[in-house]
Formats: C-alpha cells, sequence, structure tokens
C-alpha cells in the first residue's frame, strides 16, 4: 500500500484523471513520478449499469451514460452470435458532453451464449471499446424446469414444517422463477406471518416489508470455510466533497486473510477512486456493487482513511479465495484490576466455529475478568453456536440451565441448556468457563436473531446483561436449514419454523431490544433510527475516539461513569452519510436462529 502526503487535497486536479472503465492496460507511472497520463480516446467516463454481469437471455433495455470530449459516433462490433440481436436505439452520435446510450438487446432464443463489443471514435481521436456485453443463451426450458424443481421442494416442506399452517391454504404458482416463489407467497398471508420478515429502514425500499424465509445456492464444500472476493464488508455510501460531486465509498469492515486486508485496506477506509475514475452521484453505485459481488478482477483504488482530507492511500486489490473468518477483531485490555476482552463476530456460522473457539480460548488463557462482545454487524446465524458462545459467558454453574426453548408448530417443542442442544448434545462440547459475573454487548438495528438469543437467553437466567448501541432488529423466531441438489448445485432452504423464548418463556420483542446506554447521533428518543450512522463509525475497531461504544462500555467497565439509560452522542466525524448503505447480506452467510438437519 502506498501513502501518499499531499499539502492539500486538491480535488480539481483528482477530478481531472479519468479512464474508460474496463478499457486498456494500464499504463507505467511517469518517469518524474508523476501520475500516468492516461489516453482515454476522448471518453471523460462511461458509466454502465450492466457492468460485471451478463445480459438476460430474455432481453433487455439498459442506457449508458458517457461523457465525451468532442463529437461522436457509436457502433456495435458482433463478436458472436451473428448480428442485429444488439441495437443502439438513441446516442449513436452525439456532441462534447454528457450523452445517453440506449441499447436494446433482443430476446436470445439460441442455445449459445453470444458476445457484442461497443466501439466509440471521437473527432480527431482513434477508435475505442466501451465495454463488452455478454448475453445469456436461452434458458426458457431448462429454466422453468429449475424452478419447478426447487419450487416444489419450498411448496412441500411450507406445507409440512412452515410456522403458520395457513400457507396451506394458498394456490401457488410452482412456474415462476425460484428467488422470487417465497417473497411473492408469503407476503400473501398479510398479518399472519408478520414474525417472517421486518421493514426496510432506508433506501428505495424504505418502509416495504421483506421475508426472513430464504433460499441460497452454496458453492461445493470445501476442507476448509471459503469464500471468494476482495473481502469487503457493507460498503456505505457517502459525499465527501459536494461542490465537486466526488462521492465515496466507506468500508464498514475488512475480512481477516482477505485480498483487502492483505492489501492493507481497514475499516472506515473511504474509497473515492476506482481504476483512474473519481466516483461521483452518478456512477457510485455501480461500483459499489462491483467492489462487494466482483467474482474476478484487479481494482486499483484510491482513499482517505479516517475522514483525513489531507493525506491519501492507494491499494491494489485482486479478487481471491480466502479462509473466512468471522472474527473481524479481537483485543485484551487491561487496567488496574480489569482485564477486558474484546470480540467483533459477524455472524454464528458452524464451519467457522475453530476461530470462534480459539478466541475463547485465548480470552480464558488470558484470565480475562469482563468482556465486550460486539455484535453490531451479526444477523445471526446457528442456535449451536450461539450457545457455545453463552455456555463460556454464563459459566459452569449454569450448564443445566435453559438457554432458549424452541417451539414448532403443533405445539412441539424442544429445550436446549447451555451444556447443548436437545439432549443435551449439539456436537460443540462445553465452551470454557470465562468467569464472568456480567457481560457488555454492543448491538444495533443489524443485530438480530442468534445474536439477540444470547441477550434473551442470559438475562433469562438473570445474567447480567448491558446493552449498548442502538435498538436491536427483534427476531424472535427462526429457520430450520436442509438442503437440496438440482443439477449438481447446492440449495440451502431456510423458512421459518419456531419461536424462541428464554427460561422464563419470554420470547415477544418483535421490536428488539433497547440499548441501556444508546449511542445515536440523530436523536435521543430513538423515535426514526433511519439515518443513524452509529454502526458504521468510521476509524479503526480499537481506536475508542472512533469506537463510542467500547469507549462507553469500557468506562462502566472500569467504573466511571456508572451505566444509565441516558442517551450519548457518536464522536462527530466526516464524512456524512447519505443513507444507502449498500448493506447486504454476504453471501458465505446463512443468517437467521438456524438449526441445521441433514
Amino acid at each position: 500500500m502506498k501513502n501518499i502526503n499531499w499539502l492539500r487535497w486538491c480535488l480539481a486536479v483528482v477530478s481531472a484523471v479519468f479512464v474508460v472503465a474496463g478499457c486498456g492496460k494500464e499504463p507505467e507511472p511517469g518517469q518524474d513520478g508523476s501520475d500516468p497520463v492516461v489516453d482515454t480516446g476522448g471518453v471523460k467516463s462511461f458509466v454502465n449499469p450492466a457492468t460485471g454481469r451478463d445480459i438476460s437471455s430474455y432481453g433487455e433495455v439498459i442506457s449508458c451514460v458517457l461523457m465525451s470530449e468532442g463529437n461522436y459516433t457509436a457502433w456495435f462490433e458482433f463478436v458472436s452470435g451473428g448480428e442485429g440481436w444488439a441495437e443502439i436505439t438513441k446516442g449513436d452520435t452525439g456532441a462534447e458532453g454528457r450523452n445517453t446510450i440506449r441499447i436494446t438487446f433482443a430476446a436470445n432464443e439460441t442455445d449459445e451464449a453470444r458476445s457484442v463489443e461497443l466501439m466509440i471514435q471521437v473527432e480527431g481521436k482513434d477508435p475505442k471499446s466501451l465495454a463488452v456485453f455478454n448475453q445469456q443463451k436461452n434458458a426458457g426450458t431448462a429454466m422453468m424446469q429449475k424452478n419447478m424443481a426447487l419450487n416444489t421442494y419450498m411448496h412441500d416442506r411450507l406445507v409440512e414444517e412452515y410456522l403458520w399452517e395457513e400457507y396451506g391454504s394458498l394456490e401457488v404458482d410452482l412456474t415462476m422463477e425460484y428467488t422470487e416463489f417465497l417473497s411473492k407467497h408469503l407476503l400473501m398471508l398479510g398479518n399472519v406471518n408478520m414474525e417472517d420478515g421486518g421493514k426496510y429502514r432506508s433506501g428505495e425500499n424504505k418502509g416495504k416489508r421483506f421475508i426472513y424465509s430464504n433460499i441460497q445456492e452454496v458453492a461445493p464444500a470445501t476442507k476448509v470455510y471459503e469464500a471468494g472476493g476482495l473481502g469487503f464488508g457493507p460498503i456505505f455510501s457517502s459525499r465527501i466533497d459536494a461542490q465537486n460531486d466526488v462521492m465515496g465509498l466507506s468500508i464498514a469492515y475488512v475480512h481477516q486473510g482477505s485480498p483487502a486486508w492483505a492489501a492493507g485496506m481497514k475499516r472506515g477506509d473511504t474509497i473515492y477512486s476506482v481504476n483512474g475514475v473519481v466516483l461521483t452521484s452518478s456512477n457510485y453505485k455501480n461500483y459499489m456493487n462491483a467492489l462487494y459481488y466482483s467474482p474476478s478482477g484487479t481494482y486499483r483504488l484510491a482513499f482517505i482513511r479516517n475522514a483525513d482530507m489531507n493525506e491519501r492511500y492507494e491499494a491494489q486489490v485482486t479478487v481471491d479465495v480466502y479462509r473466512y473468518n468471522p472474527v473481524l477483531y479481537s483485543a485484551i485490555y487491561g487496567e488496574g484490576e480489569h482485564k477486558i476482552g474484546y470480540l467483533v463476530l459477524e455472524n454464528f456460522d458452524l464451519e467457522a466455529q475453530d476461530f470462534v473457539a480459539d478466541i475463547i480460548q485465548q480470552f480464558k488463557d488470558n484470565a480475562i475478568t469482563d468482556l465486550v462482545l460486539d455484535l453490531r454487524f451479526n444477523p445471526g446465524g446457528a442456535v449451536a453456536q450461539s450457545r457455545y458462545l453463552a455456555s463460556a459467558i454464563a459459566g459452569t454453574a449454569h450448564l443445566d440451565d435453559i438457554f432458549v426453548q424452541v417451539e414448532f408448530r403443533g405445539n412441539k417443542r424442544q429445550t436446549w441448556k447451555f451444556r447443548g442442544g436437545p439432549n443435551d448434545q449439539d456436537g460443540l462440547g462445553i465452551a470454557p468457563d470465562l468467569g464472568l459475573e456480567r457481560i457488555y454487548v454492543i448491538g444495533s438495528e443489524n443485530t438480530a436473531s442468534a445474536s439477540e438469543l444470547i441477550i434473551n437467553g442470559l438475562r433469562g437466567i438473570d445474567f447480567p446483561v448491558y446493552l449498548y448501541g442502538s435498538q436491536t432488529e427483534g427476531k424472535n423466531v427462526g429457520m430450520t436449514t436442509t438442503q437440496t441438489t438440482y443439477e449438481g448445485v447446492r440449495y440451502l432452504f431456510s423458512p421459518i419454523t419456531f419461536r424462541v423464548a428464554n427460561a422464563k418463556g419470554f420470547g415477544d420483542y418483535p421490536d428488539g431490544f433497547r440499548p441501556d446506554v444508546m449511542v445515536n447521533n440523530q436523536n435521543s428518543s430513538y423515535a426514526d433510527d433511519i439515518d443513524n450512522t452509529f454502526p458504521y463509525s468510521f476509524g479503526d475497531w480499537g481506536d475508542m475516539g472512533f469506537n463510542k461504544a467500547l469507549y462507553l462500555a469500557y468506562q462502566d467497565i472500569v467504573g466511571s461513569p456508572a451505566v444509565s439509560s441516558t442517551p450519548c452522542s457518536v464522536s462527530d466525524f466526516s464524512p456524512v452519510p447519505m443513507g444507502d448503505s449498500g448493506l447486504k447480506q454476504p453471501a458465505h452467510g446463512r443468517f437467521g436462529n438456524v438449526i441445521y438437519l441433514e
């Protein structure tokens, strides 16, 4: 990673350097050490909404945005699949400045994929390639068969196991796209199954309901739990210079061992340029998706750190496979008689149990006296792993106490003790006793399900739990996950099949758990949490100047100030969030209160 100190951050200079996305070979640096001069072929910028994906076999119409230095002509060069199936219906010629190039793709009724290259020639410049579009082969018959098979599998399980028997009375369409089957039909039940889902808090779907029940395609099993990508967690958009329309993409966290981690990138880094293209309000969403989901490629990233505009960084990151680790950060702080363990956990995943068990053992070996458990980005996962961590917190004195009561359809019940699942067995064994007398938990609106299970389960045995941050999600239901295979591909199906309650029988928390100490930069009543930026506070996990929730918990542990319900504020930082978090479920996670069946 390269660190370049500037006397000032000169956006006028930065904004003048553009490249055409995906075009040409990256130039060598100039002999004088300055940034290379890029031959853009007269193209200042090109925004393609189909970047990183194939054109649908059913046909599409897309609109690309071109910034040209002069008059231009655009045309297609057909690579495969014949000619005429792609047409520029607007913007095949244009003048200097901003232009829209609208492209219409016909449906592909053949059994072969096809490609076409979009070319441009700006007056006085050589022809340049703007983009290559690949269209999927006709999947009509094959896709219908796949939809029928997967929808039938889901339907049969829902009839037998879905928590609400009313599903069985629905007339369902087994031919529709399998990825839409659950949302369409389960929403038809209206108020009957309100616990299956929540409402979007921001973005274009703000206020709309979504469904927890889900089906996911998963990669073939490997000896270790692997993920592929750059290694970024949620990406948060922000405006870092309004006058020059410069946008930033702030990284909520970076997975340990990932390509981004190896390149030196950290939580809070705010990217303002990708492959030489400065991010603006018109193109940042394309790059947000590309960085989060990219299956391949190398990216040259320019970014700032800790909102410091006087210092910029650069890193080159290549997509690769890495071993996924849900432990985002861990540390032990010593002050006086206190040894404070701090653990940031992204989710509860059985395939990454070794990482969790190792951290607990490290805390045990170092004889911690207190634990701050940061679950602000943890939407849940396996009940068994949640139970394992909770047992380490509660200690051996509570092994035979009830951790969670599980109620299935038809009043069928399971009881999980702190020592293990049904019949005192879930395969994970008994965790080391950390010898704690209380627990300090950091939560947010992204804290849900198995994360909330720890809070509720410990409170069910009157174990003191102090909650910091913002109000949690409120997911008091869970899934039973099974798998099916279609044409060699595995699919995990996780419908809502049970409710949960603690040893006292309490499980009524559909609105989540309100924090004892609120960390909220918007309002003290938490009446509107839409713009609450607490989870995304920029800076290192261990930097208490940025990590306000950790700072407050730390102070309470050492004795000042005392724990109270008085609302607190996040330290003032920049950039200012815009409300579009880009927060999506990573492909490697299977979230919720989950019980796995063979």
